[in-house]
């Protein structure tokens, strides 16, 4: 979550994956996915959906982010 923030507030380098930093799975990669990443570890709110944060593995849901390394 801190490396997604500063990634889009101070900037850096973007992950290989993209898609992987879309932990609530809307489609895009913004603020919402780090409140969503630190609302699972911090508050028990709902696990990433598939295929989560602790198993690597193809994004079943279709959207426009890439991934240019896999597992």
């Amino acid at each position: 979550a801190v490396t997604l923030l500063t990634i889009l507030f101070i900037g850096g380098v973007a992950p290989s994956c993209v898609d992987a930093a879309d932990s609530n799975d809307d489609g895009a990669v913004d603020v919402a996915d780090a409140i969503h990443l630190l609302g699972y570890l911090f508050s028990g709110t709902a696990a990433p959906p598939a295929p989560g944060a602790t198993t690597c593995g193809v994004d079943p849901s279709a959207d426009a982010l890439g991934c240019d390394q896999g597992c």
